[in-house]
């Protein structure tokens, strides 16, 4: 006997959103202190973006896991996946330290291209995210983000040696 596919995005879905959570809530519970990350990593301004990250893990998280437009808060993540991934690549930083944000990235695309499955409530067709122009015009602007950015300070320091 199978497992339902409904039951593989359910836990595909409980691992994005529970991440999504628990990386969230400590920008979400300080936003100051996390507008400022965002200015030293070279996002300006830190309270835009900051505050926008913030909102777009923790309730994007508890959409992903509740299932209320899972897909669409998964597009939201996906981009914000590449934008660092390609961020910490500008600096130089080592594979392990964006790695994880490839696998979030794919794991977001699953839920983007097969939905969030039969146990979600409501449902975004996030599918048209998918199309080649869209998907191009994605990766260009999250290229742009990651190198229109200036660190400062430790948060955004490329590492030593």
């Amino acid at each position: 006997m199978e497992i339902e596919f409904g039951w593989i995005l359910l836990l595909g879905r409980l691992v994005l959103g529970t991440g999504m959570i628990y990386y969230g809530w400590p920008k979400a519970r300080d936003l100051r202190a996390n507008a400022k990350d965002f200015e030293q990593m070279g996002f300006k301004p830190g309270i835009f973006w900051g505050t926008l990250i913030a909102a777009v893990e923790f309730l994007g998280g508890i959409a992903v896991v509740v299932g209320i437009y899972a897909e669409l808060a998964a597009s939201l993540f996906a981009f914000q996946m590449l934008v660092g991934a390609f961020w910490k690549m500008r600096l130089k930083k080592p594979f392990t330290d964006y790695s994880y944000d490839f696998q979030l990235f794919a794991l977001c695309l699953v839920i983007m291209s097969q939905g969030a499955g039969s146990l979600a409530p409501a449902h975004f067709p996030a599918a048209i995210f998918l199309r080649w122009y869209f998907a191009v015009t994605a990766l260009a602007a999250a290229l742009l983000m990651a190198c229109g950015c200036k660190p400062t300070g430790n948060k955004g320091a490329p590492p030593v040696g």
